[in-house]
């Protein structure tokens, strides 16, 4: 058992590398002759990935099927040493495929192998039963809007944070976002924080979008972190302190998981130093290493000066 729990939408990534000498002469697109292929874990196992990268042990629960993929998983958090709580289900375990050309390290395209699926009451119970058993200091939602979400079970890791003196940290998706009033931080992008305050115009400066930022926070009881692309990233705490965190960015190869990364590498530092302003600049430093990489990756203590 670890202090952090991570619950959310799991994937598998696998990565296609080949090179284009030609065009298809089927159809004027590129041929790409594949060399070799890696499979990585992808979605909410990224950001168990990168604590286990940190930390050395990890907590993960989610649904998944036993099919081919769903074994490959299982065996990819075993190789991380992520200790996986499977509740299993019926529906294809969530696949993407990434066509990547190896001179120019570009993804060509991109195939996803999912099927909507709602989770059931029983299921939900047997997530909340599993996160009791763990009894951890630190629950992370991870949200990919892969339908299996739902309000019920927000509500009962909600309770049950409440009742055990435990902090939830939370990436969602804007149709879902109110489901976690009241947590302890919430960190979209700016893409979505327009998206949930229905304003898609906002523009991207402090002086422009500060006093929304506030009205979210007091409103949903929050922290609040935003990554601003380029400007990198936002805090506005709970008691009204705003901070504006830059970093010195790499060339950017992918942006694959970053987000994955930021959010873990925050929970993490937290987890250790209990200052959230350091926590954050921490998450900040993280995402700007992983995007300098090729796919879904994480990154170390030795990275990160720890």
């Amino acid at each position: 058992m670890s202090k952090i729990v991570v619950i959310g939408d799991v994937m598998l990534d696998k990565y296609s590398y080949g090179s284009v000498k030609r065009l298809n002469p089927e159809w004027p697109n590129p041929l790409v002759n594949i060399e070799y292929e890696e499979y990585k874990l992808g979605g909410a196992a990224n950001v168990a990935a990168n604590i286990s990268s940190l930390s050395g042990e990890i907590d993960l629960i989610w649904v998944i099927e036993q099919d081919d993929h769903g074994q490959k998983f299982t065996s990819l958090c075993q190789e991380n040493n992520i200790h996986f709580y499977s509740i299993i289900t019926w529906t294809p375990t969530i696949t993407k495929q990434r066509f990547i050309e190896t001179t120019y390290r570009q993804q060509l395209l991109r195939v996803d192998y999912e099927e909507k699926y709602i989770i059931s009451h029983e299921n939900n119970e047997k997530i909340i039963k599993t996160l009791k058993q763990l009894k951890p200091e630190y629950i992370i939602f991870s949200d990919y809007n892969k339908w299996i979400i739902n309000e019920e079970l927000v509500d009962d890791v909600k309770l049950y944070a409440q009742d055990n003196d435990v902090k939830i940290f939370v990436d969602t998706k804007p149709n879902n976002f109110k489901y976690f009033e009241n947590v302890y931080l919430i960190k979209p992008n700016l893409k979505e924080f327009r998206q949930m305050i229905g304003n898609e115009e906002l523009p991207n400066s402090e002086e422009a979008i500060k006093e929304q930022w506030i009205k979210f926070v007091n409103q949903y009881k929050l922290n609040l972190v935003i990554t601003r692309w380029n400007k990198w990233a936002i805090l506005i705490s709970k008691d009204g302190q705003f901070y504006s965190l830059s970093t010195k960015a790499k060339q950017v190869f992918d942006v694959t998981g970053a987000w994955d990364t930021f959010l873990a590498a925050i929970v993490y530092a937290l987890s250790k130093w209990n200052d959230l302003k350091s926590a954050v600049e921490t998450g900040n430093k993280a995402s700007w290493i992983v995007v300098g990489k090729i796919g879904t990756t994480t990154v170390s203590p030795e990275e990160l000066g720890l």
